[in-house]
């Protein structure tokens, strides 16, 4: 084998190792452009306090990364080319290192895939809790107290809004929307309640419904025993950029994020739907509760 036949397998061998990585996340990206879409548009969203610096701030960190990657890759890649061309002149190519590469690339591949699947997961969630965290920003010109991401006892309530004619804990879902649900006549991407089950174009749920329930559940207990009075915390499910429409009636509020701000104002005072606080003593004890759970991480898990 020539010398420049050894360098070429040589550096194929070694960037094939770098690219396969490359490529499932490739690969991955135009499976999912090609399948599913936000719910939302992310650039029509409201700028959050110091999104600017956040983006920039991810960006060092990636340019970070790579910058310590290069330094490894810059350092190795010699070696790494030399040695296998030394292997392959002397026709003794080092099989045991090479299947322990192919299982490790394996391995990487593997984990890339789970990785990009909660990477997707994650920013679809983001994206959904964003856009009903600026149409609650509607509730607060109306005098409602807002607050985001409570931690409770191993889980988070998304949103709550309070106010005089109740508490409302909020639970954002985040679908995406499937291309071929559209193609195959789907209403504008049409999710319907009925008879306990959310209905999607191509699938249904019952686990929002229940989670929104057990968290509201667990929001009512807290700030009763928190304030030493009564509380009741009225589930609202949102499901951002879904047209949401109710074929039998719902037990609370299952809304797309734009309904947010005319719906929760109307609520009336029923205890089995919400509990009108008549006095501005009992808002301020909730939200000073709510306030402190938010601030302090001791009361996290209690």
């Amino acid at each position: 084998m020539t010398s420049f036949t050894s360098n070429l397998l040589s550096l194929g061998i070694v960037l094939s190792s770098m690219f396969t990585t490359v490529g499932v996340v490739y690969v991955l990206l135009k499976h999912r452009d090609a399948t599913v879409k936000l719910p939302v548009d992310r650039d029509q969203l409201q700028r959050i306090p110091a999104f600017g610096l956040q983006q920039q701030i991810q960006s060092l960190q990636i340019d970070l990364i790579a910058g310590m990657l290069m330094g490894v890759l810059i350092v190795c890649l010699p070696f790494a080319i030399s040695s296998i061309q030394a292997h392959i002149i002397v026709g003794k190519f080092p099989w045991l290192f090479a299947i322990t590469s192919i299982i490790g690339l394996t391995y990487c591949g593997y984990k890339t895939w789970k990785n990009f699947s909660k990477f997707t997961k994650l920013r679809l969630g983001h994206t959904a809790e964003i856009a009903t965290a600026n149409e609650l920003i509607g509730l607060q010109a109306l005098g409602y107290q807002v607050f985001h991401d409570i931690q409770a006892d191993g889980f988070n309530i998304d949103h709550l809004a309070i106010g005089k004619n109740g508490v409302f804990a909020i639970e954002t879902k985040g679908r995406h929307k499937r291309h071929k649900d559209n193609q195959n006549g789907g209403k504008d991407f049409q999710l319907a309640y009925k008879d306990g089950r959310l209905h999607f174009p191509s699938w249904t749920e019952t686990k929002p419904i229940e989670q929104a329930t057990r968290q509201a559940t667990w929001v009512s207990q807290w700030l009763t025993k928190a304030t030493g009075q009564q509380v009741f915390s009225s589930p609202v499910l949102v499901f951002p950029g879904w047209y949401v429409t109710s074929q039998t009636k719902p037990p609370f509020p299952i809304l797309n994020h734009k309904q947010l701000v005319k719906t929760i104002p109307a609520l009336r005072s029923n205890k089995e739907v919400t509990q009108a606080l008549t006095q501005q003593q009992q808002v301020d004890a909730i939200v000073y509760q709510v306030a402190q759970r938010c601030l302090s991480k001791s009361e996290v898990g209690k």
